[in-house]
C-alpha cells in the first residue's frame, strides 16, 4: 500500500528533484504500483514508481514557486521593449 496520497507534492530522485509534481492518481496494475504526476509549474505529466519519489515540505514548495516565478518575471522583462530605448529611437528619427 502506498504511503503517498493524491494531492501530495513530490519530486523524482532519478531527475535530481528538478521539477515538483502533484500526485494526481495512484494505479495498481498487475501488482505494480505507479504514481501519476502532474507538474505544478510546468505543463507536464509523468508517472513514476513510489520508490523514486520524495514528498516535499511546504517550505520547499514555496521556494520552488518563488524561483520559477522569478525566472518567468525576468523573461517577461527581457521581452518588453524598454520605454527609454523607444524614446531615444523616436527622438533620433525626428531630428
Amino acid at each position: 500500500m502506498s504511503k503517498l496520497k493524491i494531492g501530495d507534492i513530490v519530486s523524482r530522485k532519478s531527475y535530481n528533484s528538478d521539477i515538483l509534481f502533484k500526485v494526481v492518481d495512484i494505479k495498481n496494475e498487475n501488482g505494480k504500483e505507479t504514481v501519476v504526476l502532474r507538474g505544478i509549474c510546468y505543463r507536464l505529466e509523468a508517472d513514476a514508481p513510489e520508490s523514486d519519489l520524495i514528498v516535499q515540505p511546504e517550505s520547499s514548495v514555496r521556494e520552488y514557486n518563488a524561483r520559477i516565478n522569478s525566472k518567468i518575471n525576468m523573461k517577461m522583462r527581457s521581452l518588453q521593449p524598454s520605454r527609454f530605448g523607444y524614446m531615444q529611437k523616436k527622438n533620433s528619427i525626428v531630428t
